[in-house]
């Protein structure tokens, strides 16, 4: 699986604007598209959709859409899909702990997803700060293959370094524990949110790497070995290590 972390510079309030920017700079070849946290801004969710299917069309790979601001009747949801290259909506996912600025305007705790298959393998989607709270994973009745990470990293930091480093160690940490890749597309640390700069997190948290390199930052792609992930999993099960 090839997958393409996207790390656009500017968020705009208009979901459009921010879909113009990725389309067309995204690698050709690649299997699945993860975009960042709130790249729909507070787009309909038929507009959404729309430019979802849009992306994966021009791409012809799986899109992992970000998310959105979905205005339901019980409050605003930070809300994504997952639309395949053939425009099919496979997958819908809720951020479960609004965070910070979120809170303060009102967005709503959506409802756990249970995840989904993703070409052949077990993927699980997880909002930004969901990624913080090990239960996400833990409740899961199945192994996850890969969990995706859509963020909008805003930091109190004056500098991006500190945030950063959290979130490396963060993501390290989740892959290692439950034994599966963890990618993270954020926006670039000069992008803002209610004045709130964002820390640029951008990576991929490898368990089992060649190098000893367990995460490698920025905005690239990615060929995950589920192969070799297969047997570090086996190979912590004989040391009961798992």
């Amino acid at each position: 699986m090839r997958i393409a972390l996207v790390g656009p510079e500017r968020w705009s309030a208009d979901g459009h604007v921010n879909f113009d920017g990725i389309e067309g700079v995204v690698p050709a070849g690649v299997d699945v598209v993860l975009l960042p946290e709130l790249v729909g801004s507070s787009l309909a969710r038929g507009e959404y959709l729309e430019r979802l299917r849009g992306l994966a069309a021009e791409t012809e790979a799986t899109v992992v859409g970000g998310s959105y601001y979905d205005r339901t009747e019980a409050g605003v949801v930070n809300r994504g899909a997952v639309v395949d290259p053939r425009g099919e909506v496979v997958a819908e996912y809720d951020k479960v702990h609004p965070y910070g600025v979120e809170q303060q305007t009102g967005v709503i705790p959506g409802a756990p997803s249970h995840g989904f298959e993703l070409l052949g393998r077990r993927a699980q989607v997880l909002l930004c700060a969901d990624l913080w709270y090990s239960g996400s994973l833990a409740r899961l009745a199945d192994p996850v293959d890969v969990v995706l990470v859509p963020a909008f990293s805003v930091t109190q930091w004056g500098t991006p370094l500190p945030a950063r480093t959290l979130w490396e160690h963060m993501s390290v940490a989740r892959a290692y524990e439950f034994m599966t890749y963890v990618a993270v597309s954020d926006w670039h640390h000069e992008a803002t949110y209610h004045g709130h700069p964002c820390a640029g997190v951008t990576g991929l948290a490898n368990p089992c790497p060649t190098t000893g390199v367990f995460f490698t930052p920025g905005a690239t792609v990615h060929d995950l070995d589920f192969p070799r992930l297969t047997a570090f999993r086996a190979d912590r099960a004989t040391r009961n290590f798992r």
